[in-house]
């Protein structure tokens, strides 16, 4: 697309932004190719880096690398220890990523495979996917290629919104699904998961999970309170909780934002 008409689409979307008139999923996503999406250049997933830091990689490859910003938290916590990679298929993101990483291919992940193989033999021993998937047209095959990029200690580490919150099943009922600039319905989301699906993603790739860590709202509490109370009420509303699938046992997904994975290949 001409240049001139992104930064015209950028400007009319901070106007509208500023307005607090909702843009247009064609507006929103013109700020998401300019790489000026609010949380670009700031945003780091808490529990993915810690994970990562925690597993101590002497090589790692964050996929989906945005700005650098996860890899240059890695590499400060590591103590700079560790050879970060990264992959990034929006040019001005890839371009401000090389700043931090050791390297970057500025691609798509099945673009890069081969050369990433080439580069670096030994593989990878942290591979993280922080909220990717979900914008791969093929996040499964993207997760079983990722397994010919491991070391021999290697693992991945996935985080993935989930689809089960009770904000989307709530837009459901209300006969919406409005997609947002950022969150569980960014408009560059085009693949979508409940940690159920997930799981058996995860298992039919050929990997074995070995660790969860549930990302949940700031404060779950009350809601999940209100849920409870609710399943324990009428014949009627345990009726309906019960066909909308809510039960006791799946009752903390209403309040889950993501979920992430640490897993190993089988």
């Amino acid at each position: 697309m001409d240049g001139s008409r992104d930064n015209e689409s950028l400007a009319a979307y901070k106007r509208n932004f500023v307005m607090n008139k909702k843009p247009s999923p064609y507006e929103m996503l013109r700020v998401h190719k300019s790489g000026d999406a609010p949380y670009q250049a700031h945003f780091v997933p808490e529990d993915v880096r810690k994970i990562c830091v925690e597993l101590a990689p002497s090589a790692y490859l964050d996929v989906g690398c945005n700005r650098g910003q996860l890899i240059a938290a890695v590499k400060k916590e590591l103590h700079n220890r560790a050879v970060c990679v990264g992959v990034e298929m929006n040019a001005f993101a890839a371009k401000a990523a090389e700043q931090v990483c050791d390297r970057v291919y500025s691609s798509t992940f099945d673009a890069a495979i081969g050369g990433i193989k080439a580069d670096y033999p030994g593989g990878f021993d942290v591979i993280s996917f922080a909220d990717v998937l979900e914008h791969m047209y093929d996040p499964w095959e993207a997760m079983v290629l990722a397994k010919e990029l491991l070391s021999e200690r290697g693992k991945c580490v996935f985080q993935i919104p989930n689809m089960g919150h009770r904000s989307i099943i709530g837009g459901l009922l209300s006969n919406r699904f409005d997609y947002e600039l950022m969150g569980l319905l960014d408009v560059t989301h085009i693949r979508f998961f409940t940690p159920g699906s997930f799981e058996d993603a995860c298992q039919q790739a050929g990997y074995k999970i070995m660790r969860k860590v549930q990302v949940m709202e700031e404060n779950p509490q009350p809601v999940l309170s209100a849920f409870s109370t609710l399943i324990t009420g009428s014949e009627d509303v345990k009726n309906f909780l019960r066909i909308l699938g809510v039960t006791q046992i799946n009752l903390p997904l209403l309040a889950m934002w993501q979920i992430c994975y640490v897993c190993e290949p089988l």
